[in-house]
């Protein structure tokens, strides 16, 4: 103990004593103090490279997660798109409602003395719930267009356009239909 706390003052006889006993203590308290100082630098800086090391892997997350953020943006972007073609589809498809109803309905309404010489259904892209339809009939009257008219009314279509012209034995009748949704 003697080389480790060393009591600078000497005794000196007639002048004056050492340090007391405790005031030896002081440079133990030195020495654990520069001790407890080494290892809080040692410890801070241990902690400072986890949190560098930390930090780094959560900056990676983030970057991560963005990434990722982006790619679900876009496809949500693309099933948007998607939808909304779908939607055109889904408007393509009502629009075409079945046109069997229609030739059956013309091919019904037609007397016993008239024939179809031609007879089509055509679409507009544009307005996909149009449905252009031209008839010709031969050895028929203006009374048989009324009668495909009114055939054409009865499963629920709407006559608008309606166009004819006669010739020597024939009608041409052309018009657009359009399907009631009131049922």
């Amino acid at each position: 103990m003697e080389y480790v706390v060393h009591d600078l003052k000497s005794d000196r006889p007639n002048i004056s004593g050492g340090l007391p006993g405790a005031y030896k203590l002081v440079p133990l308290a030195f020495y654990g103090g520069t001790i407890l100082a080494i290892l809080m630098n040692v410890f801070y800086f241990v902690s400072f490279r986890n949190h560098q090391q930390s930090e780094k892997s959560w900056q990676k997350e983030i970057s991560r997660a963005q990434m990722e953020q982006t790619n679900l943006i876009q496809q949500q972007n693309a099933l948007g798109e998607q939808a909304i073609a779908a939607g055109r589809i889904a408007d393509w498809l009502e629009g075409a409602r079945p046109v069997q109803p229609i030739s059956v309905a013309v091919s019904r309404s037609m007397d016993a003395k008239a024939t179809i010489a031609e007879f089509s259904l055509d679409r507009n892209p544009q307005m996909p719930a149009h449905l252009v339809m031209e008839l010709k009939v031969n050895h028929a009257g203006s009374e048989q267009i009324e009668t495909t008219r009114e055939a054409l009314t009865a499963i629920d279509y709407h006559i608008f356009s309606a166009q004819q012209v006669k010739a020597d034995n024939a009608i041409d009748f052309k018009t657009k239909l359009m399907w009631n949704r009131r049922r």
